[in-house]
């Protein structure tokens, strides 16, 4: 199993990137806005990889949509980041959960149909492939960085970069944005509004 990858936890029902393995060992690092910790070691028999989904994929994906997570930092200024979660729920219904700066994320709302369609729609448009190792310009102190990763149907993308962004990233912005979060995209990226 390899650093990074896009892993479901049988221990906690999530998802998490494998931050290490060792001796039968992973450390994962949890996407989860409730989660107590950030790390959780577990056997790497309780870790399930997922499927890489290409851009093919990407509609069946976002059709099953379990997970999305987007961070943004931008600038040195830890507060002028965000993140973004949605995540489906034990009823089958996806929730939006967000977080400014270095406070902890909470839950905003439940999508309406018009919200999870639009953000479906996004997703379908999103090439994390060129970036799933990193992209971009050079990190620097000004600019602004971002992760994503996503989960579905058995499938899961993710990607980062610096100052530069995949085709779709921002109709996945905008689209969190309609959903009332105080986002904006303009020439210095994606940022609060």
């Amino acid at each position: 199993m390899e650093r990074d990858a896009l892993v479901r936890v049988a221990a906690t029902g999530g998802y998490g990137t494998v931050y290490s393995v060792e001796e039968g060992v992973c450390e994962v690092a949890l996407i989860d806005p409730q989660a107590e910790e950030d790390f959780l070691s577990v056997p790497q028999a309780m870790v399930e990889p997922l499927e890489r989904a290409y851009p093919e994929s990407m509609g069946e994906l976002a059709g099953r949509l379990a997970l999305l997570h987007l961070r943004v930092s931008c600038g040195a200024a830890a507060g002028g980041g965000f993140e973004a979660f949605v995540g489906r729920t034990e009823d089958d219904a996806l929730e939006l959960w967000w977080a400014e700066g270095n406070h902890r994320a909470r839950r905003v709302s439940h999508l309406e149909g018009g919200q999870a369609s639009a953000l479906a729609s996004a997703l379908r448009g999103l090439d994390l492939e060129p970036w799933e190792h990193g992209g971009g310009a050079p990190a620097r102190p000004g600019g602004w960085h971002w992760s994503l990763e996503c989960a579905g149907a058995s499938m899961g993308a993710s990607g980062f970069g610096h100052d530069g962004a995949p085709e779709g990233l921002r109709d996945v912005v905008e689209a969190l944005a309609g959903m009332g979060l105080p986002l904006i995209w303009d020439d210095e990226g994606p940022h609060l509004a």
